[in-house]
């Protein structure tokens, strides 16, 4: 229990440093001065470093659990406050945003053109530092914290590109921030602000989606299209592996080319953007091939990337065409990514099975090759895995998508905002706002965070507390 509570203390304590932000913003800015934000930074410093003097030992599986559990509840309840405070909405509300935001979904209840500076950029900054993990900063800026907490590391973010999980951390930090730096300058210099730049190349690579407008990033397409292209590229870009992206910025091309989920990565993007492009044209009327691939592509793409943003209207859209957007994000990206959904490699498993069971129906068994990736053979248990989460994503969608219906919305409308915040996307058909149900935005919360943690984690957590409790009874 020390170990948890010093490892969650580590988490608020960079939670705090980031708070300090939106004041110096203010002062920038010579905006009004957010002292809620400034107090709740030196009250999360203060717990923090007053953690740092408990006794605590490394944690064990169990304990990393629990923590990335408790981590990913108390982080966005604890920025609720400031925020509420200081903007005088109700904590819902406040809630709402800090989940949306941390867990970069890009879901928002809030005006962005009543918002000061600062707070706009704290929206980005959640999503920025939420999508890549307060555990990958903790690792870093905090001295005692991969000795204590490198489980965690592993349940949070299961990659190690390095021979350690500190230097791996180290290496996705410098991979994120060269996205962001590259980002913010082809935005720039395609006819973004740099305010604007920041912002948004911060959500593109968190593949978050928040924007600086009411109309979100339809607005700057409106006035700077040319933006149009590199946010394409640093969404797909964002939706990859960082594996894969480590890859890439040391120039391993051919290892990058014969990554299979990638392949998969690319083929859905493509074949789905396709259909979707299919249905403006046909179904939604719009009879100019052109446009009809850009609304595909751009709303596709930023829906299997779970980046978030759009253009045109979403709401406006009918059911054969967010029906297909919602295969995409239920799909999702690629693992190890910023993205959510199902993912790429699950996808690719299950694919690879169905393949595998239908050769073995019409086949010899002695001619039935074993389900392998990159020369691995994949075992039953990581398929019925990859299964298990298809079933429990798609059963949360559905169950949400009941109980949103039944507050006033249609089912596919539902069921688009229900699989836009489970795979962490931020694309809405109109559910979302600051008049919707409580008991709507209540859904969408828990969807959101069941989507950032993933069931699986959850259910390994009950799997180790179920069997803590049986091998206690097996010794009684």
């Amino acid at each position: 229990m020390l170990s948890i509570l010093k490892a969650v203390g580590s988490l608020l304590l960079v939670l705090g440093v980031l708070m300090l932000i939106v004041p110096l913003i203010d002062i920038a800015y010579g905006e009004p001065f957010s002292e809620y934000f400034f107090l709740a930074g030196l009250l999360n410093i203060g717990l923090g470093l007053l953690s740092s003097l408990i006794e605590g030992t490394s944690l064990s599986t169990l304990e990393a659990l629990v923590t990335a559990g408790l981590g990913w509840v108390i982080i966005p309840v604890d920025a609720a406050f400031p925020l509420m405070l200081e903007l005088r909405i109700r904590y819902i509300d406040a809630l709402f945003e800090s989940v949306s935001g941390f867990t970069g979904t890009g879901f928002t209840v809030l005006t962005p053109s009543t918002l000061k500076h600062s707070i706009l950029f704290w929206r980005s900054l959640m999503q920025w530092t939420g999508e890549l993990g307060f555990v990958v900063f903790a690792m870093v800026l905090i001295p005692y914290f991969y000795s204590l907490a490198r489980t965690l590391y592993g349940v949070e973010r299961p990659l190690k590109i390095e021979s350690t999980f500190y230097r791996t951390a180290l290496r996705l930090i410098a991979i994120y921030l060269v996205l962001t730096l590259l980002g913010t300058f082809f935005y720039v210099i395609t006819g973004m602000s740099f305010f604007d730049a920041i912002n948004h190349v911060m959500t593109t690579v968190a593949t978050g989606g928040m924007s600086t407008y009411d109309t979100g990033y339809n607005y700057i397409f409106r006035h700077s299209p040319l933006t149009y292209y590199p946010v394409i590229v640093f969404m797909v870009l964002g939706g990859m592996n960082f594996l894969d992206l480590h890859k890439l910025f040391t120039g391993r091309i051919g290892e990058l080319m014969r990554s299979e989920e990638l392949k998969y990565y690319i083929y859905s993007l493509v074949v789905i953007s396709l259909a979707t492009s299919i249905s403006y044209y046909s179904v939604e009327n719009v009879h100019n091939i052109i446009k009809s691939l850009e609304l595909g592509f751009f709303n596709t793409i930023s829906g299997m990337t779970t980046t978030g943003f759009s253009i045109g209207s979403i709401s406006a859209l009918s059911g054969t065409t967010k029906a297909i957007i919602t295969l995409g994000m239920f799909i999702g990206a690629m693992t190890f990514s910023t993205a959510g959904g199902i993912k790429s490699f699950r996808l690719m498993l299950i694919m690879k099975k169905i393949k595998h069971y239908t050769q073995s129906l019409i086949s010899p068994s002695s001619m039935v090759r074993e389900i392998s990736v990159a020369g691995r053979k994949v075992s039953e248990a990581d398929i019925s895995a990859a299964l298990l989460f298809f079933v429990f994503h798609a059963s949360v969608i559905f169950l949400s998508a009941i109980i949103v219906s039944g507050t006033g919305f249609s089912f596919i409308n539902s069921l688009f905002e229900t699989t836009s915040a489970a795979s962490c996307v931020g694309l809405s058909a109109g559910v979302v706002s600051i008049h919707a149900p409580d008991l709507t935005k209540s859904v969408i919360i828990t969807d959101m965070l069941l989507g950032r943690i993933e069931y699986l984690h959850v259910l390994l957590l009950f799997a180790l507390i179920f069997g803590k409790r049986t091998i206690e009874l097996t010794h009684q």
